[in-house]
């Protein structure tokens, strides 16, 4: 049984937004080419993130390059430019992504908050289902006279 009465979704409410699952793929795509762009594999071969990139945008696979290949392409001074192209890409579609979260988020919270404030300022009319004790009438006395 948990401590806290709300369990785990304070945890998420203090923790602060989720990420989408487009925004978890682009950070992984993100941190490949950032991975083949940094590092060096050993004299004659690739490395394992230049080889993962590759795979990963469909260049291995789909021109059928062999390992030799990979290394003459990976060594070309136009493979740092494409790479640094993709992670300008990358970046921009992760930020507009975040923006777009962003405001989709905010716009959910004020929807609330807009429901919250007419619920709580909704008044005693004949439909709002609140009840309101009426106020004592002390200005009206009823006066009548006995007898006659």
């Amino acid at each position: 049984m948990h401590k806290n009465a709300l369990g785990r979704g304070d945890r998420a409410r203090k923790r602060g937004l989720h990420r989408s699952q487009e925004q978890v793929e682009i950070l992984k795509e993100l941190a490949t080419v950032i991975a083949a762009r940094t590092t060096r594999g050993r004299p004659g071969r690739v490395s394992e993130a230049v080889q993962q990139c590759m795979t990963q945008f469909g260049l291995y696979s789909d021109f059928k390059m062999t390992p030799q290949e990979v290394n003459t392409v990976a060594n070309l001074p136009g493979w740092t430019t494409v790479l640094e192209v993709m992670i300008k890409s990358r970046r921009a579609d992760l930020a507009f992504r975040t923006t777009k979260q962003e405001r989709w988020n905010q716009r959910v919270q004020h929807r609330q908050a807009h429901q919250d404030f007419l619920e709580q300022h909704r008044g005693t009319g004949k439909f709002s289902g609140k009840y309101a004790p009426l106020p004592q009438q002390t200005e009206l006395i009823w006066t009548m006279l006995w007898g006659c």
